[in-house]
């Protein structure tokens, strides 16, 4: 029990210091290209309460293995309003499913963190749902025809380790 505590304690130390290690390059490397402008960079402050949950959740286990839902809801909103800073909100207008897709992947990532299978009903109504509202806006059925094939295959390759 003690030797997993320490190998839990040494990954949440090293999580940290790859994340401090890598704020530290890109303000270096900020010296030679400016991008980190306040007004483009807003969305890494999403980051922050993601390092300690991170960490509780190296130092726990699957006793804490709620806390993948924030993690992956704010990492993904991360990523989403860093595209849309970079773009100048030009798809803003069409990225609202992406409301939905954060906590969809949030209970998908929980659902392979716990095994719960009654997570995956809430991932597949929000990540479906989100791929209706992208195949309704582009008029192609490419979205939802992409999730029913990834739902599907989550399905059959999780029904064969029961």
């Amino acid at each position: 029990m003690a030797a997993m505590r320490d190998r839990r304690t040494r990954m949440a130390a090293l999580a940290g210091g790859v994340v401090l290690a890598a704020l530290g390059i890109m303000f270096l490397l900020n010296n030679f290209c400016r991008f980190l402008d306040a007004g483009r960079i807003w969305p890494l402050f999403l980051l922050i309460p993601v390092i300690p949950l991170v960490i509780h959740w190296l130092e726990r286990g699957r006793e804490a293995a709620g806390a993948v839902l924030p993690i992956t809801i704010l990492v993904f909103y991360c990523g989403h309003f860093l595209w849309l800073t970079h773009s100048h909100w030009a798809g803003s207008g069409t990225s609202w499913p992406n409301f939905l897709i954060g906590p969809g992947l949030g209970f998908l990532f929980l659902y392979f963190a716990e095994r719960r299978p009654g997570l995956l009903a809430p991932a597949f109504v929000l990540l479906g749902l989100a791929a209706a509202f992208y195949s309704g806006i582009y008029s192609s059925s490419l979205p939802l025809g992409a999730f029913m094939v990834i739902a599907g295959a989550i399905l059959v390759l999780t029904s064969r380790r029961k």
